[in-house]
């Protein structure tokens, strides 16, 4: 290759770098159905204001450092008071969306936080995390979603403490085809996006972008997939509110 062309493209190089906007997403979310809905959400969130973003599926803690440290570009959405925690992170905002805290469990005298049995929680879920330590609870931190419902199949433990929306989506990949849930808490956590300080000046636009695709029904579309992902494996996820 000319001397030349191999200098434009050295040059070049920063320039590309520089350009690249990317996204953190807790490694929770990274089994199949996970992926496409997050990614589709932000994907719809930014193109309108010309930003391709690139994804990357990190440990939940480590994600948010680097989004802190300027290292990544923005987290895709966090509950107020984890967000909260990191001083370079700026809310937009629009919401997201809502959730709750709900036990999961295969036998119903396990969902009931009074029972003395252990509880185990997804590691990367900061906000069960959280809970946990608020109401000084034992649970048992296990590596993700998919590895806590298989250790529920196998009868290892007896009930999970989850979200009720996204770590729903992966009930397919457990072997279970039946369940039971009850809310732990009447509390109602507010699921926000963050960027760094750096891309301040994209919060009016990403505010006016969230809240178009919310109006769109986008965002409840994508949810909703998570949520009634058990359904589709032909499982029965049994409330008991």
């Amino acid at each position: 290759m000319p001397r030349y062309l191999i200098l434009i493209a050295l040059l070049w190089l920063p320039v590309a770098l520089a350009n690249t906007y990317r996204v953190n997403i807790s490694e929770a979310l990274s089994y199949s159905l996970g992926q496409q809905q997050i990614t589709a959400m932000f994907t719809a969130i930014y193109t309108p204001l010309g930003i391709q973003p690139e994804f990357e599926f990190l440990p939940s803690e480590r994600g948010l450092q680097m989004v802190n440290d300027g290292e990544l570009d923005a987290e895709a959405g966090r509950v107020d008071l984890i967000g909260a925690r990191y001083p370079n992170l700026i809310a937009v905002p629009v919401p997201l969306n809502e959730l709750k805290l709900m036990l999961l469990c295969t036998v119903p005298k396990y969902c009931d936080l009074s029972n003395e049995t252990d509880l185990a929680v997804i590691a990367g879920n900061l906000i069960t995390v959280w809970f946990c330590q608020q109401h000084q609870l034992n649970c048992n931190r296990v590596q993700n979603d998919i590895s806590a419902y298989q250790a529920l199949s196998r009868g290892r433990v007896n009930r999970i403490l989850a979200t009720d929306k996204y770590a729903l989506g992966s009930l397919c990949e457990s072997g279970l085809t039946v369940l039971y849930s009850k809310t732990a808490s009447q509390h109602t956590f507010t699921i926000y996006h963050y960027v760094h300080k750096k891309h301040q000046a994209l919060i009016p636009k990403l505010s006016a972008q969230i809240k178009a695709v919310r109006k769109s029904g986008q965002l409840r579309q994508y949810a909703e997939r998570l949520e009634n992902a058990f359904s589709l494996c032909q499982g029965q996820l049994i409330s008991l509110d």
